[in-house]
């Protein structure tokens, strides 16, 4: 009866000390819980303020993200979509700080998550924003990046359609610079890899194939088509752009473009 009291009085008194550890452990948590929910709820409602091209609330909300979780590749993704999407409207002057924020985003994300194939089409995407501040040697050496970012998407997820679009991209400015230009390229930089307008057509359907609605690879397609001369083909593209409804900016952006080309016959200089 004595031992079994002691017992008693024993693990009561276990208890007692095991308790604040306990309530700690809770709090933590509980802390932990709130910080997953406020985590979510932050993402969720800039990818809503995002939809609703309320680009400066969408990064606001991202920041406050990346706060809490300062490694996570997916978060580096939208807040490098959203630096992307501050630069459209603005002139070329307001536009080369929010191409430089995207890409140490994009660069961010693929060092957080080597595997995941958004970051490096991220990456890619960001180089090519970033061109018109370049001086010529990094403008070959993120011409290489583009490729090479594009394909290592390509190779983690075969399904996924802007890594084709950015392939395309690519093949069309590297086989369609002027003679002059390329020999500059190969005489003092070392030369790019080949690169034909056949291969950009192949990528541009390969894009449309995985994602049938994105305006971008319609219109891509369609400057495909009148560089090498398929004016009906192009023209079907053309058309093609205004039965879909944009995904996001550079979808409104390039089904503005279509538009002005099928009204004027005349491709602008940059898009």
């Amino acid at each position: 009866m004595a031992s079994g009291v002691a017992r008693l009085t024993i693990a009561a008194r276990l208890v007692r000390k095991a308790r604040p550890l306990l309530c700690c452990l809770l709090l933590q948590a509980a802390a932990a819980q709130a910080e997953d929910l406020s985590l979510t709820n932050l993402i969720g409602q800039g990818d809503l303020l995002s939809q609703k091209h309320e680009t400066q609330a969408a990064l606001e909300r991202y920041l406050q993200a990346e706060k809490l979780s300062p490694t996570n590749a997916d978060i580096q993704i939208k807040l490098a979509a959203v630096y992307c999407d501050l630069m459209h409207g603005k002139s070329k002057a307001d536009q080369k700080t929010p191409a430089e924020q995207a890409l140490a985003c994009a660069q961010r994300a693929a060092a957080d998550d080597p595997q995941s194939a958004k970051a490096h089409v991220c990456v890619a995407v960001c180089y090519a924003k970033n061109f018109p501040w370049c001086d010529n040697q990094t403008k070959i050496n993120y011409s290489r990046q583009i490729k090479a970012e594009a394909e290592k998407a390509v190779a983690l997820d075969p399904k996924y359609d802007l890594p084709y679009h950015m392939l395309g991209r690519w093949n069309c400015e590297v086989a369609n610079m002027n003679f002059f230009l390329t020999g500059l390229v190969k005489l003092i930089y070392g030369g790019l890899p080949s690169a034909s307008n056949e291969m950009a057509i192949q990528n541009f359907k390969k894009a449309i194939e995985l994602a049938p609605t994105r305006i971008i690879h319609h219109l891509q397609l369609a400057h495909m088509y009148d560089i090498t001369r398929q004016k009906k083909l192009m023209a079907d593209e053309l058309k093609a752009c205004a039965t879909f409804v944009p995904f996001d900016l550079d979808d409104a952006d390039a089904q503005q473009i279509a538009a002005k080309v099928l009204q004027t016959g005349k491709w602008p200089a940059e898009f």
